[in-house]
């Protein structure tokens, strides 16, 4: 919250980011908006700085789960150069879970599951 001091009268501003109204703090010092309009349309933009979030979050794994989709398609079962991923951007970070296959720990994204191994190879199995 934005306060001034002038002329021995406290004023704040409304909280509403487009809105440069002053507020008097003598009416209620709790208040944030000027009006119920500027309150509803600062939750809106907080609602849509959320959902960007969100969006940009679903996107990346969307984007992973294509890359191993890619991948499960061209190499099946069978094992591959991890570089290729690497080059790929893999984010590898992004997991859903684990399990055990074979007794390997897979990662499991969406309805794939990766598994890294030492010698440098990838196995991707579609769940």
């Amino acid at each position: 919250m934005k306060i001034f001091l002038t002329h021995n009268f406290l004023l704040m501003k409304c909280n509403y980011r487009n809105c440069l109204k002053e507020l008097l703090a003598g009416v209620n010092g709790n208040k944030r908006y000027c009006d119920e309009e500027c309150s509803y349309l600062e939750r809106l933009e907080r609602e849509k700085e959320k959902n960007k979030v969100k969006r940009n979050i679903l996107s990346e794994i969307n984007r992973i789960q294509a890359l191993l989709r890619a991948c499960q398609k061209i190499y099946g079962d069978s094992l591959f150069d991890v570089n290729i991923l690497r080059e790929l951007r893999m984010n590898w970070a992004i997991i859903s879970g684990t399990t055990q296959i074979e007794g390997h720990e897979y990662r499991v994204v969406g309805s794939f599951a990766y598994s890294v191994f030492q010698t440098g190879k990838i196995r991707i199995i579609k769940l």
